[in-house]
C-alpha cells in the first residue's frame, strides 16, 4: 500500500534514465541509460548490435560506454487505460473489446502482471496482478462516453457538474491523473521497460487555473513515463485524423517515450508491444549535468543499414525536490529497523563468573572469563545443576568478541585443545563490555540467563597490575597440574584449609621493564599480617606468582594486597578470600 500511495501522490521513484552522478559541487558527471528498439524491415528484433553501431548526440556527440541487449527478466508489466471519457460510444465495438481480451489472455505468460484501469477507478486501487479474470471483466464493461454527460455515480454528480466545457475539463484532469498514477505505479513495481497502452480518441490540453498548479498534466505524464521506464502506446479506436480531438497529444506522448501509435491491425500492434517488452537495447553514456530538473534532448542513431531504431527523445534530469522526495520515500518504504532491545541486566544466582584483565596488543586489553556453579544452599531440593554456559561478549558497538560454549572451571582444570573450553580469552578495547550467558543443564535446557556489564580497564598507564588469577589445588596431583601453562583459574573465593593456592598476576612498567613487586596478607579489617614472597615473571609482562598454602591460616576472611612500583608510579590491587575449616 505504501508504494500505491506513493504513486498516487506522484512521487517519482525510478526512471527510463538512471542518473547516478555525484553532487553538483563535486563532480557533476552522471550515467545516463536509454532503452531503444532496433528492428529490421520486417519488424523483427535485431539482436547483434554493438556499441560501435550506435551514435548518441546530446550537446554534441557522446561516446557510447556500453550496449546491452535486455531480455525479459521476470514478469513483464503492462497497464491498459480505457479512456471512456474521451472515446465515443460507436468507437468502442464488441470487436475492439474482443481484441483487448484476447491480448490479455493469450499474449502474456501466466507470470506476467497486468492492470486494467478506467477513469472512475481509484488510483489507490491500482494493483498489478496475474489474475486475468479481473482484467477481462474490466475490458468487457468498457463503453465510450464522449459527449455523454449523464452522471454515473455520486462523484460525477457532486464534482463533475456544470456546463459541458467544465465537465470536459474535469474529465481531462481525471484521465491525466490516472495515466500519471499508472506510470508511477509501473515504475515502482520493477526496473526495466514497461508498457502503458492508452485506448482513447485523444486528450485536449486544458488551460491551467489558479489553485491547480500541483495537478497532473500531459507533461507530467511524459515526465513520469520517462522516469519510470514506461513506453506509452496509443490506440485510437475511432481511427479519425481530426486533430481537434487531441489525438496528436497522445501520438506525441507515445513517440517521445519510445512507444508508438498502434494503427491498422490492432492485433499485430498489440503483439508488437509484447515483443518489445521481451527484447530491447539499453545504451549507457556519461553526461555532465547538475540536478536542474530540466529536459535534455538526446538523438540516438544506428549506423547499420536496414535497421530501424526507435528511442525516446531525451531525459529529465532530477531536481533537488526529486532527490528529496526519493530519499523520503526510500525511508518510508524501507525504514531503518531499530536495533532489538537489549535484555535487562540480571545476575543469576546459579553461577559465579570471574573476569580477568591484562595488557593486550596495540592498546587493547586481554580479557579472560571463567565460571563455576554457585554453592548449593543447604536444604535446596532443585536437581538442576548448571553444566555449561553459552557466552556472548559484546563490545560497546555491538560487535561480538566471543560467542560460544564454556564448561565450568575448578581445581586442577587444564585447557585441552579441541575440546569445549573452560575459559574464554579475547581482546577488547577499553570501555563497556556486555556479557550474556545462557546457563544450561546437562541436557542443554536453559536454566537461567545472566546479563551484566563490565568495565574494561585501559592498561596504557605508566604502572599497572593485571587482575590476579587464583588457581587452587586440593592434593599433590592437582598442585602438579597447576604448573601447566594452560592451567585455568577458578572463580570461587571460598577455600578449605587443606587447599593450596597459586596466585598469578602480570605487572607493567614503562619501557617494558619489570617493576618492584610486593604482596601482603591482610585480615578482614585490612590490617597487615605478614609479607608474602612474590616469584617474579621469567619475562617482562609475564605472570608473577604467590605460593600460598592455607593450612597455616585460621578459618576466616582475608585479603591479599599486591603492589607494583617504579619511578613512574605505583599500582595496587586486592584479592578477597574466605578460608573454612
Amino acid at each position: 500500500m505504501k508504494r500505491v500511495a506513493a504513486a498516487a501522490v506522484g512521487v517519482l521513484l525510478c526512471g527510463r534514465v538512471s542518473l547516478l552522478g555525484q553532487a553538483a559541487d563535486s563532480a557533476p558527471v552522471q550515467t545516463v541509460r536509454i532503452d531503444a528498439i532496433a528492428e529490421d524491415a520486417r519488424g523483427r528484433l535485431v539482436g547483434d548490435l554493438k556499441a560501435a553501431d550506435f551514435e548518441i548526440h546530446e550537446d554534441g556527440a557522446k561516446p557510447v560506454d556500453a550496449v546491452q541487449l535486455r531480455r525479459a527478466e521476470g514478469p513483464r508489466l503492462v497497464a491498459l487505460y480505457l479512456d471512456e471519457y474521451h472515446t465515443s460510444r460507436d468507437a468502442v465495438t464488441a470487436s475492439l473489446r474482443e481484441r483487448l481480451i484476447r491480448f490479455v489472455d493469450r499474449t502474456f505468460d501466466p507470470s506476467d502482471l497486468v492492470v486494467v484501469m478506467k477513469p472512475l477507478d481509484s488510483v489507490l486501487a491500482i494493483h498489478l496482478t496475474a489474475d486475468r479474470e479481473a482484467a477481462r471483466r474490466t475490458i468487457a464493461g468498457f463503453a465510450g462516453r464522449r459527449g455523454d454527460y449523464e452522471p454515473r455515480n455520486a462523484y460525477e454528480k457532486n464534482f463533475m457538474a456544470g456546463t459541458p466545457a467544465r465537465i470536459d475539463a474535469a474529465r481531462m484532469q481525471v484521465a491525466v491523473s490516472g495515466l500519471n498514477a499508472l506510470a508511477n505505479q509501473l515504475g515502482a513495481a520493477a526496473t526495466g521497460r514497461k508498457a502503458l497502452i492508452v485506448v482513447s480518441e485523444g486528450l485536449l490540453r486544458s488551460e491551467r487555473r489558479r489553485g491547480q498548479e500541483l495537478l497532473a498534466t500531459v507533461d507530467t505524464v511524459a515526465r513520469s513515463a520517462y522516469r519510470a521506464t514506461v513506453a506509452v502506446y496509443f490506440i485510437d479506436p475511432g481511427g479519425a485524423a481530426d486533430t481537434d480531438r487531441g489525438s496528436e497529444t497522445l501520438r506525441a506522448l507515445a513517440t517521445d517515450t519510445g512507444g508508438g501509435s498502434l494503427t491498422g491491425d490492432i492485433d499485430a500492434g498489440l503483439q508488437r508491444v509484447a515483443a518489445e517488452l521481451s527484447g530491447y537495447y539499453l545504451l549507457t553514456y556519461q553526461a555532465t549535468h547538475v540536478e536542474d530538473g530540466r529536459f535534455h534532448d538526446v538523438q540516438v542513431k544506428v549506423k547499420r543499414a536496414g535497421v530501424r531504431l526507435r528511442a525516446r527523445k531525451g531525459f529529465w534530469a532530477p531536481s533537488p525536490d526529486d532527490a528529496l522526495r526519493a530519499a523520503i520515500l526510500a525511508r518510508v518504504n524501507d525504514p531503518v529497523k531499530p536495533p532489538p532491545p537489549e535484555p535487562m541486566r540480571h545476575l543469576s544466582p546459579l553461577i559465579r563468573p570471574w573476569v580477568g584483565l591484562a595488557r593486550g596488543e596495540n592498546g587493547m586489553t586481554r580479557v579472560t572469563i571463567v565460571w563455576e556453579p554457585a554453592a548449593r544452599i543447604p536444604g535446596e531440593r532443585s536437581g538442576h545443576t548448571p553444566s555449561r554456559v553459552q557466552l556472548t561478549a559484546l563490545a560497546a558497538d555491538g560487535t561480538a568478541l566471543f560467542d560460544g560454549p564454556l564448561l565450568p572451571t575448578g581445581p586442577g582444570v587444564v585447557a585441552a585443545p579441541g575440546l569445549t573450553p573452560a575459559r574464554a580469552v579475547f581482546d577488547a578495547a577499553p570501555g563497556r563490555l556486555r556479557l550474556r550467558m545462557a546457563i544450561e543443564d546437562v541436557a542443554t535446557g536453559v536454566l537461567d540467563r545472566d546479563v551484566r556489564d563490565f568495565a574494561v580497564s585501559d592498561f596504557r598507564r605508566p604502572v599497572a597490575i593485571g587482575t590476579p588469577a587464583v588457581l587452587r589445588a586440593r592434593n599433590a596431583r592437582e598442585l602438579r597440574l597447576l604448573g601447566e601453562e594452560d592451567a585455568v583459574p577458578v572463580a570461587s573465593r571460598d577455600f578449605s584449609r587443606a587447599e593450596h593456592l597459586l596466585i598469578r598476576f602480570p605487572a607493567y612498567s614503562p619501557d617494558g621493564g619489570a617493576p618492584s613487586l610486593s604482596a601482603t596478607l591482610l585480615n578482614r579489617l585490612g590490617q597487615s599480617m605478614r609479607e608474602l614472597p612474590v616469584a617474579p615473571a621469567a619475562a617482562p609482562g609475564g605472570d608473577n606468582q604467590i605460593d600460598l598454602p592455607l593450612a597455616g591460616l585460621a578459618s576466616g576472611e582475608y585479603m591479599i594486597e599486591v603492589k607494583a612500583s617504579s619511578p613512574a608510579g605505583e599500582a595496587k590491587d586486592r584479592i578477597g578470600l574466605r578460608v573454612t575449616g
